[in-house]
């Protein structure tokens, strides 16, 4: 009897510890937007850290677009960033306002892209898809009062100056590293028309 009640005991024990281990096996972790069938969204979507989007064997690339090559000097001009995604799905990411910002640089003048702080989920659709930018012939930022080190005065508007004559690179900033970029486009910033 004792040892019948043994056998009976390792055999459930058996059963219940086969059963755990292909429970454990069966897939990856549950997703709480799973829950009642919902489909999940993107990690990249959700955090204000996004994980890198889903990539595939093909590649998403940007380029950016412009009405014009040259503009005077404290003026913006409108364009475009034309991202083609060929990765065969749709690639979600996170970002404040945009995904993509286009700045005028050149060898003495290097600005660093300011993002602001909000979150918003973002989706690069399959194939070829547009973004609006402005692009500005002025200093990307500015301080009250005299220069300071690579920070210009402000203007008595409160806007930034306007860049030196010459040419730069209009250059695509990206919140994230999403897309490679093709060479940045030329553009001459030249004086401003006289007024009359």
């Amino acid at each position: 009897m004792w040892s019948g009640s043994v056998t009976f005991d390792v055999r459930t024990f058996l059963v219940v510890l086969a059963l755990v281990a292909t429970g454990c096996s069966s897939g990856g972790p549950i997703s709480p937007g799973r829950a009642g069938g919902a489909s999940a969204r993107p990690a990249a979507s959700v955090h204000t850290a996004p994980a890198a989007p889903r990539r595939s064997s093909a590649s998403m690339s940007a380029r950016v677009v412009l009405p014009s090559r040259t503009m005077e000097a404290g003026s913006s001009m409108s364009g475009w960033v034309l991202v083609e995604n060929s990765t065969g799905h749709a690639v979600h990411a996170s970002g404040c306002l945009t995904l993509f910002q286009v700045l005028l640089t050149s060898s003495k003048y290097r600005p660093a892209a300011a993002w602001l702080l909000c979150l918003q989920p973002f989706t690069i659709p399959v194939g070829r898809s547009a973004y609006p930018v402005t692009v500005a012939a002025s200093y990307s930022v500015c301080g009250q009062g005299r220069p300071r080190g690579t920070t210009r005065a402000c203007l008595p508007d409160g806007h930034p100056p306007p860049l030196p004559l010459g040419d730069y690179h209009a250059r695509l900033f990206q919140a994230h590293h999403l897309v490679a970029a093709l060479p940045a486009v030329m553009v001459r910033v030249t004086a401003p028309e006289p007024t009359p």
